[in-house]
């Protein structure tokens, strides 16, 4: 680690080119002693630097910062090739996902001619349901891409958390995801690594698909499975068990329906396998015994199940030919079959706990049971209809709870984990009221909230933000601002308690 004190860590943000010399002087005079902790606290507070670009400039780091005009601010995935950091163009502040081949694959020509195809085949791909590439480079000796970012999580990981959809949450997803699927074969461009992890959910629900990385492109087909086993090992066994050559649509047909089948059934068609040895791996999967759909426990309807029956037929004659047929019937099925959700009217408000009604600034302790998620209440009524909640909460199985209840109460729900990315969410859309769960946010869980407090008086408003302290974080109430809309809860809470509190902060519809 670099030995920085307050103003060698301020030169050298400036020279990289991380903040300009006002923004230094600004944050300067704000840090308390001019210590390099106090500094430090300013910078992050101020988003003038994030986390992540903070313990690169600690460890002595100088590249890497910026990649085709984007400026990196976090990182939040990688795989075997490639890191992806969550990014912001530069001018016009343009949230954005930079892609960076891995040093080591620097001088694998291979590994980097499958990144390069992976650019070339997103930059004809222009879909709502494809993640958008915007342009690819080298930049100091490493390889980029920039890409459309999206708030939200893989299907892996979001069926670890729902586990199944229910036929009117899938449908939206499955029709939008053919159709993106039709648009990237119609320009001459097979998928060939379709999967849970290669699909996004945003958190306004729409489903996106990405890593085009194994993509077949018409006339280009590219020879380098042999030196890294990028090939997905799935495609090969379907094509040799059906008989069908390495790009055929009718392949992305297969594997698409097996992703339909995963999101309505809660189960994998096809079980994973973990071997080294990709022939392992094919002699292992059989194609044959998958379960018929009709025969599981939460099967869709029959309509619907014959669609994805005949997207996954071995016979490939018995296959759909193409997309545009799968696109037909699920919007014709969508229409004939999917009334639209009855609106309840909405109901009285809920009387106010005395705990919620006296509770402002101090903590107010609440009954249930320790550390475990808020109740999951049944709401009858959207009185919050309308109206966006950003959710600042680190555990998935109470981002669960609250993804579902706050959605019952009609809210437009933007769940984010990250402290500092919800900040910056707020900053560039602010909602109409905040949940800010400091369990488990860390040694200093307030300062992206004094952030948004920032944020909502620079714009005139005051910060309308329900927040719940872990059981042992009463003192942090003290240290939370006088002149906002808040309401402060210990936990454990109950889900009604939220609900009554949000009603206090939010008109009701």
């Amino acid at each position: 680690m670099a030995d920085f004190d307050a103003e060698t860590l301020a030169e050298q943000a400036l020279l990289i080119g991380l903040i300009s010399r006002e923004q230094v002087r600004e944050a300067m005079r704000e840090a308390d002693n001019g210590t390099f902790e106090a500094l430090t606290r300013v910078l992050l507070r101020k988003q003038l630097l994030t986390s992540w670009q903070l313990d690169r400039l600690m460890k002595g780091e100088t590249g890497g910062f910026f990649f085709g005009g984007a400026k990196v601010l976090f990182h939040i995935a990688e795989g075997t090739f490639a890191r992806v950091y969550r990014g912001r163009k530069m001018p016009g502040n343009q949230s954005v996902a930079v892609k960076v081949l891995r040093k080591r694959f620097i001088s694998d020509a291979a590994a980097v001619d499958r990144f390069n195809q992976e650019a070339e085949a997103g930059l004809k791909l222009v879909h709502p349901n494809i993640v958008r590439i915007y342009e690819y480079g080298e930049q100091d000796r490493q390889h980029y891409m920039t890409m459309e970012y999206v708030e939200g999580s893989n299907l892996r990981d979001f069926l670890k958390i729902r586990n199944r959809l229910t036929v009117h949450e899938a449908l939206p997803m499955m029709t939008g995801l053919a159709q993106g699927l039709k648009h990237s074969i119609d320009q001459g461009i097979t998928h060939r690594d379709i999967k849970g992890t290669n699909i996004l959910i945003a958190s306004n629900g729409t489903a996106k698909l990405v890593d085009f990385g194994l993509a077949t492109i018409e006339g280009e087909e590219k020879k380098m499975a042999a030196a890294h086993g990028q090939r997905t090992v799935d495609y090969s066994a379907l094509e040799r068990t059906c008989g069908s050559a390495k790009g055929d649509p009718r392949s992305d047909i297969f594997f698409l329906g097996c992703v339909f089948y995963q999101m309505l059934t809660g189960q994998l068609p096809l079980p994973e396998v973990e071997s080294k040895d990709p022939l392992a791996k094919m002699l292992k999967r059989s194609f044959g015994a998958i379960r018929p759909l009709a025969e599981q426990r939460h099967a869709p309807p029959p309509g619907l199940t014959a669609i994805i029956d005949k997207m996954m037929r071995i016979d490939l004659k018995a296959r759909y030919q193409t997309m545009e047929e799968v696109v037909r019937e699920l919007e014709a099925y969508q229409a004939d079959q999917l009334a639209p959700a009855p609106v309840p009217a909405p109901s009285r408000p809920r009387p106010r706990p005395e705990a919620v009604a006296a509770a402002r600034p101090a903590a107010a302790p609440a009954a249930g049971p320790a550390d475990e998620a808020p109740d999951d209440d049944a709401f009858d009524e959207k009185p919050m209809a309308g109206k966006t909640i950003l959710c600042v909460e680190s555990q998935p199985p109470i981002q669960d709870a609250f993804r579902k209840a706050l959605a019952r109460l009609g809210f437009r729900v933007i769940l984010i984990g990250d402290p500092d990315r919800a900040a910056e969410r707020y900053r560039e859309s602010p909602p109409d009221v905040v949940i800010y769960d400091t369990d488990g946010l860390g040694s200093d869980p307030l300062h992206a909230l004094l952030d948004m407090h920032e944020k909502a008086h620079e714009d005139g408003n005051e910060l309308a933000a329900l927040v719940l302290l872990g059981p042992r974080q009463g003192i942090l109430a003290d240290r939370l601002p006088e002149d906002d809309r808040l309401i402060v809860l210990t936990k454990p809470v109950k889900m009604k308690d939220v609900q009554d509190a949000l009603s206090m902060l939010v008109p009701v519809a």
